[in-house]
């Protein structure tokens, strides 16, 4: 974050605020793996305004691991078919991709883990394995990471995200993708594309939540937004729009910080 200036604003807890979380994943109130949430935060409240499209995590937790898993489900949701020329497809064999393609047609009383996720960790996941950066990752991040290193700052394109009332969709950001990557555009276009279009995308649930709630202070939070490209782009836009934009300064933005919001709002509800 030491490319955005600091915010020195202190939001009292129980101030009314919208939240964009963007994370890696965590159980959500309806049983699936939330990580792209816009909320409605008031003290210990919460109201989930909208979020990002669910896909199956196939193979559940292996599927952090494994960054083509995603990549093939996002492409599966955008009815894109798995073609031999896409860098996830060629990476993995045909019985697995068939057992893959199994996990993503069943429910979960057949026994095959894929739980819905609305993460957008693991969005950046499937966009770096369809861009072929990485298939397989060692460390946590590992591919959201080499996919930011690559954006090109001189880049003004943006993926598309579609939107149904408060709730935004990455298909057509991999049909987009998909377009370049077999039309030859370069690799760094390509990341600040879908960074660029994430931020839109921000920017277009922020204003639709404000319209919502008349709430104009925005805070935030989630692993993401440690991504310096895509806070910069976000909080550029954001503040254009006359938000005012809360950030991260003393606390992590990631798992770092999530036990003491815990406590704060244990404190709330405990009346403290």
């Amino acid at each position: 974050m030491l490319g955005v200036v600091p915010n020195p604003t202190v939001t009292p807890a129980d101030e009314p605020v919208i939240g964009l979380a963007l994370d890696g994943l965590g159980y959500g109130e309806d049983g699936a793996l939330w990580g792209g949430e816009v909320l409605f935060v008031e003290g210990a409240r919460m109201r989930r305004l909208g979020h990002l499209a669910y896909v199956p995590q196939p193979g559940g937790d292996a599927a952090t691991r494994q960054p083509w898993r995603m990549a093939l489900a996002w492409l599966d949701h955008a009815g894109l078919a798995w073609e031999e020329d896409l860098p996830p497809v060629r990476h993995v064999p045909p019985p697995t991709r068939a057992m893959v393609e199994q996990m993503l047609r069943a429910n979960a009383s057949a026994g095959l883990p894929a739980p819905l996720t609305s993460s957008v960790g693991r969005l950046f996941d499937a966009v770096a394995a369809l861009l072929g950066i990485r298939q397989v990752v060692r460390d946590e991040a590992q591919a959201a990471v080499e996919l930011e290193a690559l954006v090109d700052p001189a880049e003004a394109g943006a993926y598309p995200f579609h939107f149904e009332a408060m709730d935004f969709d990455a298909a057509p950001v991999f049909r987009a993708a998909v377009k370049d990557l077999r039309a030859g555009v370069g690799l760094p276009k390509m990341a600040a594309r879908f960074h660029n279009g994430l931020a839109a995308a921000m920017l277009e649930a922020a204003r639709r939540a404000r319209e919502q709630t008349t709430v104009t202070r925005i805070a935030l939070s989630g692993g993401v937004w440690q991504n310096v490209v895509l806070l910069e782009r976000a909080v550029g836009g954001l503040e254009r729009a006359g938000f005012d934009v809360v950030l991260h300064r003393r606390v992590p933005a990631n798992d770092g910080g999530l036990a003491l919001g815990q406590a704060v709002v244990a404190a709330l509800l405990a009346g403290g």
